[in-house]
């Protein structure tokens, strides 16, 4: 029989075992963790290290593994055929896949495409980095015309057949090259989304993007400057230029990001056979995700925004510049790599203030140091919001858009976003019940 190691149990490592235990195969586990499993089959935290003492034929990788991982590496050296969870999946797979990858915007955009399919009847399921790992989302797909599949650079990392019907980039910014090692090393791994594609599929790029499309789908764009584009994102609308042209407006998502993802998402549609009207009604009635420029509440006329999910520069750029109004940023958390000293003459323009919370503060603080006002250390949360709100006037925005990552004090952005609202509905209560002066 032939040998499989998994490498990582959390929910993708999990889904894996369930799917390949279900085809009759047998895989062992590895975890650097300790895992609280009493199996022959599964090795954690010090006994890990005995993977070196197989030579497996597949290695599974969950996408929490680094690339760089000496397991990882010692597989590659070994021949071993090494796939990520995505591919797995792929693998069983019984219906058509649409993938979205990208920077920022995946998830939006693929509950968006999901909503649209699912008022028009269609069956589908959101998968892969969101909703249920792809292993686990194929034991349903033999019901389903499509899986929806969020498609992280992790997971892009690792595959070797994997195809998806549509696939999109909705863009390509810097993030986690921590764990790709290089900028050119994360972008490949993005575009990895379309190598295996053919002529009769089809893939949806923004124009905003350098790179070079050499795939063989048929190419679809979405773009803020070429009218003639498949979909041209103007000022407040989407115009759709294919299939009797139709025109996307008074939408509830904000930001020109957004209406990039209402782009995206309208062309994947179309390309589906949905109705115009259905596309167009259901944008328009998208709600702005939870963490994702969600608004909390309203104080003496300061709104309050969570943009956990925030955690790299771009997100920041497009965050901050979905508001017109003044604003107090919040920034912080697990400082990534890159200095946000590209962006102070953004945020002298665009913000009241900044205050800088977390155990990386003074990184944060480091990039800053030119800019004017001086940005502001807190040591938390809540006192980042304290702080902000201080410096805020009456219908400015403080906007949580922390952009680092929650792993400083979080165990992810939802743990992070929670405690934002947590600490201002406190601060509310205290603040509205004070006697005044």
């Amino acid at each position: 029989m032939e040998e499989i190691a998994i490498l990582g149990f959390g929910k993708s490592g999990v889904a894996a075992y369930q799917l390949l235990k279900n085809m009759g195969k047998n895989p062992y586990v590895f975890d650097d963790s300790e895992l609280n499993v009493e199996s022959s089959m599964f090795y954690s935290s010090d006994s890990a290290k005995h993977f070196y003492d197989f030579q497996f034929e597949t290695v599974v990788v969950s996408p929490g593994i680094k690339k760089h991982h000496p397991f990882i590496r010692y597989a590659l050296n070994s021949k071993s055929y090494v796939i990520s969870e995505l591919e797995l999946g792929y693998i069983y797979s019984k219906c058509p896949i649409i993938a979205i990858t990208g920077t920022n915007g995946k998830t939006t955009t693929v509950s968006l495409i999901n909503k649209i399919m699912s008022s028009a009847g269609k069956k589908t399921l959101c998968c892969g980095n969101y909703g249920l790992p792809l292993s686990k989302a194929v034991f349903k797909s033999d019901h389903l015309d499509y899986l929806i599949v969020e498609a992280s650079s992790f997971q892009l990392e690792f595959i070797d057949k994997f195809r998806p019907y549509i696939a999109a980039i909705l863009n390509i910014g810097s993030d986690h090259v921590k764990w790709h090692l290089t900028k050119d090393d994360y972008r490949q791994a993005k575009l990895n989304i379309f190598k295996n594609q053919q002529r009769c599929d089809f893939f949806i790029k923004n124009e905003a993007d350098d790179y070079t499309y050499n795939g063989k789908a048929q190419l679809m764009s979405v773009s803020r400057n070429n009218r003639d584009a498949d979909c041209f994102v103007d000022k407040n609308k989407v115009v759709v230029n294919i299939k009797n042209s139709f025109i996307i407006d008074d939408t509830k998502l904000m930001g020109m990001h957004n209406l990039e993802n209402i782009a995206c998402s309208a062309l994947v549609s179309v390309i589906c056979g949905i109705d115009n009207k259905i596309i167009t009604e259901v944008s328009k009635t998208m709600e702005t995700l939870e963490n994702r420029i969600e608004f909390v509440g309203e104080l003496d006329g300061v709104k309050f925004y969570n943009d956990s999910k925030s955690t790299n520069i771009d997100s920041v750029i497009s965050a901050i510049n979905t508001f017109d109004n003044d604003m107090v940023l919040i920034l912080g958390g697990k400082h990534k790599g890159e200095s946000f000293s590209k962006i102070v003459d953004l945020l002298q323009e665009k913000t009241r203030g900044v205050i800088v919370y977390g155990e990386d503060r003074r990184i944060f603080l480091d990039d800053l140091k030119n800019m004017l006002p001086i940005p502001l250390p807190a040591f938390d949360i809540g006192g980042a919001l304290r702080g902000a709100f201080e410096i805020a006037k009456p219908g400015d925005a403080v906007l949580f858009s922390p952009g680092g990552s929650s792993f400083d004090s979080f165990n992810n952005y939802k743990e992070r976003g929670d405690a934002f609202k947590k600490e201002f509905l406190k601060y509310k209560n205290y603040y509205e019940s004070a006697p005044s002066k």
